[in-house]
């Protein structure tokens, strides 16, 4: 069995919606990449891509597990 591996989920909240509109429906994971400076750069692109339409991306480390991979 593999240990978990080390990744890097792209992270969207959408600021824009209403304060009646629950957390879960404001926030998307749009990626999840291996590499912590593509992360950076990534979030910092779609940051600046998407300054005015009032939606916010980071990046957040989390782990994948290989054995949750297939069923």
């Amino acid at each position: 069995m593999r240990a978990p591996t080390q990744a890097y989920a792209i992270i969207r909240i959408d600021e824009f919606q209403d304060t009646d509109v629950s957390l879960q429906n404001k926030v998307t994971v749009k990626k999840v990449v291996w590499n912590q400076g593509l992360a950076c750069q990534e979030t910092d692109r779609l940051n600046q891509l998407n300054k005015d339409k009032g939606c916010v991306y980071f990046w957040q480390a989390t782990r994948v597990d290989p054995a949750m991979d297939r069923p």
